[in-house]
């Protein structure tokens, strides 16, 4: 049987990553989004609103059999980011998603081998405060409202007696490129930075207290995906996909500096989303000064939010540390040094002309 999988969420930074993989291993891809891409791909894009059920069925139908689903779709609200990750709105319409793609292309998929879902590290509580250092798989529920669990329940549910499997991975904060992403900490550092060096300030760091972070590097998930879906254990089980290090900001913002040829400025504690508010004119100088992709501000950093939490502006320490051991001991043995991976991915982007190099 030819291996055709269906990638969802495919303009996603998840999704982007595993369709590039899969493609690169011999898959036939199938994406779905909400927007066509704007870049070369091998794979086969198509547009769908995954909130219309109606549509929904006549696109699987349309589409036909698949050996695997890879699910990486999100909905986020923009007017409040982080605050509603335990909304019941954000709730009910993710479950809806994932429930009206799966029942859809079930009918269409009998010889179905298994479906992959992202979850994170809501899964474990984070959402509303901290967490139990390391987070790991077999740790309870947390009360929150949290859409990751009626998702769960409903693919646990549905693959009761049949032949299929399901597999859940949970990576930390995932770095990657993504257009439009209201959860991408990639392009706004690059962006923050790019402007800063525009209006002859230095890189001041603008968040809270240091913290030990964690990240895991979208082609390292990738290839988790790769590996969830081609490896028969892995059917039914839970993992957490993390690079396997940790960094600081303070510790990696003097290397930002450097690979913008910036001056490195004192710590600054400061909202993004106020400060960047009227910024949007300087980032438009930089694209005609540059040469850039003509993409508008507001295109490449929907909401400043994501970054406020991820720099840990206006709150108290969360760490959010999850261990990797079970994916370890189950065989997934990749890794990736996390401060490298922030200077390849602004490397990446700057070669795809998104933001401006000053070599």
């Amino acid at each position: 049987m030819n291996k055709r999988v269906l990638v969802v969420g495919a303009l996603g930074i998840c999704g982007r990553a595993a369709v590039k993989e899969l493609d690169q291993r011999g898959f036939e891809v199938v994406g779905l989004s909400r927007r066509l891409p704007d870049f070369e791909s091998p794979a086969r894009y198509v547009s769908l609103d995954l909130t219309d059920l109606v549509q929904c069925k006549k696109t699987m139908e349309a589409l036909g059999s698949f050996s695997h689903i890879v699910y990486t779709a999100n909905f986020e609200k923009p007017s409040g980011v982080v605050s509603a990750w335990t909304d019941k709105e954000h709730v009910q319409v993710n479950l809806s998603m994932l429930c009206n793609l799966i029942d859809s292309a079930l009918p269409h998929s009998r010889d179905l081998e298994g479906i992959v879902v992202l979850q994170g590290t809501k899964a474990y509580g984070s959402a509303a405060g901290p967490i139990k250092i390391p987070g790991k798989e077999t740790d309870p529920r947390a009360l929150a409202p949290n859409f990751y669990y009626p998702q769960e329940d409903y693919v646990r549910e549905l693959q009761k007696g049949k032949s299929w499997t399901w597999t859940v991975l949970r990576p930390q904060f995932i770095c990657g490129h993504s257009l439009a992403s209201s959860l991408n900490g990639l392009t706004p550092v690059g962006v923050y930075a790019a402007i800063s060096r525009e209006l002859d300030m230095p890189l001041r760091f603008p968040g809270g207290e240091p913290r030990v972070s964690e990240a895991t590097d979208s082609r390292l998930l990738a290839k988790a995906i790769h590996w969830a879906m081609t490896t028969p254990k892995c059917g039914n089980e839970i993992f957490n996909i993390v690079n396997g290090d940790c960094f600081t900001w303070p510790a990696l913002w003097p290397r930002i500096a450097k690979h913008f040829n910036m001056e490195l400025g004192h710590i600054a504690p400061a909202s993004l989303v106020t400060i960047m508010a009227d910024k949007a004119p300087v980032w438009d100088r930089i694209v005609e000064k540059h040469n850039l992709k003509p993409y508008k501000l507001e295109q490449l950093v929907p909401t400043w939010q994501f970054c406020n939490r991820l720099f840990g502006y206006g709150s108290r320490p969360n760490y959010t540390s999850i261990s990797g051991i079970k994916s370890r001991k189950f065989g997934f043995l990749e890794f990736q040094d996390s401060e490298e991976m922030w200077l390849e991915w602004l490397q990446e982007l700057q070669t795809d002309r998104i933001l401006p190099s000053y070599s």
